[in-house]
């Protein structure tokens, strides 16, 4: 459920919640998938150079995971920069856990079930990703759906729009938005304070999204504490030779 928070829900940030300047979002894209590719990389090494303590890598992985999942609640439309370096550790613990818990399955499974081992452990990655997707976008949607109006009408007024008329322009600004400048005291500062509005409004409803994925992988960590050790199954036997 973890695993799929960061891919699917960092690419919004880059774009509602910061200007959407297309080079900009092109350049902050690949770093998070690099850094997922090192979190693999790096992890499953360590499964190698330290083959008696699997189940300590993998709950170093998810304390990362828990940690840095969450970290990205702390930034706003204001500091791209922190919310770009977060989002590029917290990419890190995805391949930390996504690749090195599967090695650790096949590792710990007779020969004849290994390529089942591999086919379920992805499998459970799917609909595991899948309902937490599911739980995510609601929680996301519904926090959305409560601030956005609020966001926006709070932000125009602070840029001298007429509180009587606020309803109407934030019924119309989430709507029609092409209709918006017929509205009467509608100004180009106005605009730029729905707009800004806009921003803090998805930045503190994907908050929520960050909280979630502190309670998962609290859960996951204690999944992790009561594995048993893969110590006796680690002898460098090769199972099949290619």
């Amino acid at each position: 459920m973890d695993i799929f928070s960061i891919p699917n829900f960092f690419p919004i940030t880059l774009s509602p919640v910061y200007e959407a300047i297309p080079m900009q979002i092109g350049l902050k894209g690949p770093p998070p998938a690099f850094t997922t590719t090192f979190g693999a990389i790096s992890f499953n090494t360590t499964l190698s150079a330290v083959p008696t303590r699997s189940r300590e890598t993998l709950l170093v992985a998810l304390f990362f995971m828990t940690a840095f999942g969450g970290s990205p609640a702390a930034s706003t439309p204001e500091d791209p920069k922190l919310t770009f370096v977060l989002g590029s550790l917290a990419a890190f613990r995805v391949g930390g856990v996504l690749v090195p818990a599967t090695t650790v399955a096949m590792i710990v499974t007779p020969d004849a079930l290994i390529t089942a081992a591999a086919a379920l452990s992805l499998s459970t990655r799917t609909v595991g990703g899948l309902v937490g997707y599911s739980n995510y976008y609601k929680i996301f949607a519904t926090k959305l759906e409560q601030k956005l109006p609020a966001y926006v009408a709070q932000y125009a007024i602070k840029a001298d729009h007429p509180p009587s008329s606020a309803e109407v322009f934030v019924g119309t600004s989430l709507t029609v938005l092409e209709n918006i400048t017929q509205i009467k005291g509608v100004t180009p500062a106005v605009i730029a304070g729905a707009t800004r509005g806009t921003q803090c409004a998805y930045s503190q409803s994907l908050k929520y999204v960050w909280f979630t994925i502190i309670a998962f992988g609290s859960m996951a960590i204690i999944c992790c504490i009561l594995l048993p050790s893969t110590k006796k199954y680690q002898t460098n036997r090769v199972a099949v030779q290619i």
